[in-house]
């Protein structure tokens, strides 16, 4: 799980950040708004922690420029000092799907996290097994199946694989998908990546004829798109009683 934290309050962010890490959770921390806020085309989260008192800009700013930049939507916990009625509601209105007082209880703040994320997340709740449509991952021994018959896929393959089909529909930043495939603190050529992104797309036939698009989103990253799910979403979307 990769979490942008937008707080001026260091030592909460760190707090945070170190707490986070001991669930294999990483953190990216901005002490102002428009520095994170220049980072939203570059840049994918799981979740995001937004302080409502930034230096420079007010946190429903920045939640409004999430809600706005950010093509899917992804859980946003607000943190504040303000605990008033029309305060919470004016948060929740503005987009965030929580709400956290300070001073922030480290222990509740991760509930909440994993709370949202169970709430947005495409995974199972069996833990060491992921299946969707046609896939299924042996997560502990990686382990990979399409259609029943098994795959050969690398170490950085299998997490690139699981990585995408969890994310379906949601652009993953570059950065991102470095982070989680090959570390927080590596650095890869683009061209590794895009070598990795093709064989997997080959090895799992993630292809239009197959119903599965695995496309660049230009100067970003890479989405996957389950075809057939996309279809049944704009069906569904466009059917309604005639006028």
């Amino acid at each position: 799980m990769r979490i942008a934290i937008i707080d001026d309050d260091a030592a909460l962010a760190s707090s945070v950040t170190t707490a986070l890490a001991r669930n294999g959770w990483t953190c990216r921390t901005h002490a102002d708004g428009r520095s994170f806020v220049a980072t939203l085309h570059r840049e994918s989260y799981d979740a995001y922690i937004v302080d409502w008192g930034l230096p420079d800009m007010s946190g429903l700013d920045v939640l409004r420029a999430i809600r706005t930049r950010v093509p899917v939507t992804v859980p946003v916990l607000f943190l504040t000092a303000r605990d008033a009625e029309s305060d919470v509601i004016e948060a929740l209105e503005a987009g965030a799907d929580d709400f956290v007082v300070k001073p922030a209880r480290i222990g509740e703040l991760q509930a909440r996290l994993r709370a949202l994320w169970r709430r947005n997340s495409r995974l199972p709740d069996v833990p060491d097994t992921y299946e969707y449509d046609r896939f299924r991952f042996e997560l502990k021994l990686q382990r990979a199946w399409v259609d029943g018959a098994p795959v050969d896929l690398t170490q950085k393959e299998f997490l690139l694989a699981v990585l995408l089909l969890r994310n379906l529909g949601k652009p993953l930043s570059r950065g991102h998908i470095r982070e989680v495939v090959w570390g927080r603190d590596s650095e890869i050529p683009s061209r590794t990546m895009d070598t990795h992104v093709s064989r997997v797309r080959s090895k799992l036939g993630l292809r239009p004829e197959r119903h599965y698009l695995l496309a660049p989103v230009y100067s970003y990253g890479y989405r996957l798109e389950h075809l057939l799910s996309s279809a049944a979403v704009a069906g569904s979307a466009s059917c309604g009683d005639p006028a």
